[in-house]
């Protein structure tokens, strides 16, 4: 196994997304979280927070993103928004669990404060599967209501889906419910084996056996003209699907924890990891991740399709 080299276009600041992980304290606690009780207790001091922002702002960033844990419970949060739109941040994300937004004052304070881009991380179509998921029988009524009150303010939320276990099969579900909802675009993630999670190695099966339901989520994706795109898994484990597989690198994140500060392609639950079988393939060191290494200590690389020269002019 080696390391996948890195594109350093991203040092651009105009073009760098400042990803500051606020704090990993929830409101819930997931069946697949990686956080740990320990993790949970960690936060970014505002003061400190606001020093990042001031000097990316200074180099030119214009792209900012919270996440945690769960950072609409901060406090601090919105008037967080508020210092960044009037600064000159012109995109704001925050990625959230989407709960607190069932309230309409909060929707509402949140979009006057300046938060333009609301990610929301959609465990499944069903209050069975969604309380099974994250412990809270009112989980599913929640995150319906706080998507409801963002359509009534004029935005459409970008979903988050984890691919697990007992999740696979329903992607093309999940799809379906939450673009009737006003969602246009999803992204797919593979559950990390990591932390809180190392263990939970069920959680996580082979893409061979999980291809079906990713492969009808992306065709879902097209039937109902809303974008769905893989971001763990490269492009030789979906054959037929390569235009739905994204390159972790082209967002350019800078992610800034309470522990330390990193791209997120160079993350340890991101694809950045090669096997031996990647050794022969064309798109090693240009323009694939890999697999992640997590993935690769489990399943190893007897899934991967290297993309040879004589195979790439034969296409």
């Amino acid at each position: 196994m080696s390391a996948v080299s890195t594109k350093e276009s991203w040092v651009d600041w105009r073009d760098v997304l400042v990803d500051v992980q606020i704090g990993y304290a929830c409101n819930v606690q997931c069946d697949y979280c990686s956080i740990t009780d320990e993790m949970r207790e960690q936060n970014m001091p505002v003061a400190k927070v606001m020093d990042i922002l001031a000097d990316a702002r200074g180099r030119g960033a214009t792209r900012v993103a919270f996440g945690g844990g769960e950072p609409t419970i901060r406090r601090a949060l919105l008037p967080l928004i508020r210092w960044c739109r009037d600064r000159g941040y012109t995109s704001i994300k925050v990625a959230s669990n989407g709960m607190m937004y069932s309230y309409r004052a909060y929707a509402e304070e949140a979009v006057d404060a300046g938060l333009t881009d609301f990610h929301i991380s959609f465990m499944a179509h069903t209050p069975e599967l969604y309380a099974h998921i994250m412990g809270r029988p009112d989980a599913f009524d929640l995150v319906e209501a706080g998507v409801a009150n963002l359509a009534a303010l004029g935005r459409k939320p970008i979903g988050d889906l984890i691919i697990k276990s007992d999740t696979w099969m329903h992607l093309p579900d999940i799809v379906d419910h939450w673009a009737a909802k006003g969602v246009a675009k999803f992204n797919l993630w593979l559950v990390s084996l990591s932390d809180r999670n190392r263990d939970n190695l069920d959680s996580l099966l082979p893409v061979s056996e999980m291809r079906e339901g990713i492969f009808a989520a992306f065709e879902r994706g097209r039937a109902l003209g809303v974008k769905v795109l893989s971001r763990h898994i490269p492009r030789c484990m979906l054959p037929g699907y390569e235009d739905h597989v994204a390159d972790l690198r082209d967002d350019k994140v800078l992610v800034i924890t309470p522990r330390s500060t990193f791209t997120l392609w160079e993350s340890r639950i991101s694809p950045n990891a090669y096997g031996d079988r990647c050794a022969a393939c064309v798109h090693k060191d240009d323009d694939c991740l890999g697999l992640r290494l997590d993935y690769l200590e489990r399943y190893g690389d007897g899934e991967v399709v290297p993309v040879t020269v004589a195979t790439a002019a034969a296409r």
